[in-house]
């Protein structure tokens, strides 16, 4: 009786291990996120996330993040808004 339950245990820490390592090895799609704007706003919209992605990357205490973990944020488009 008391194999049981470290059985039991034996066998959810190992499922869990598995669990996480898939997750770990799965390709992550981060997308990206559009920004509709109208015609006319679209030269603005690209020249503001060009001086955008020249500065450093920071989180949200302002303090920099290493150049490893911008890699997996989304990429950021202009898209024209259809009228």
């Amino acid at each position: 009786m008391t194999k049981l339950p470290v059985l039991v245990f034996a066998i959810a820490a190992t499922a869990t291990a598995a669990i996480a390592a898939s997750d770990m090895l799965a390709p992550q799609d981060h997308g990206v996120i559009e920004i509709e704007v109208a015609p006319e706003d679209l030269s603005r919209c690209q020249e503001t996330l060009a001086q955008v992605a020249a500065m450093p990357a920071v989180s949200d205490s302002g303090h920099a993040l290493p150049a490893s973990a911008t890699q997996g944020l989304p990429s950021v488009a202009c898209v024209v808004r259809d009228i």
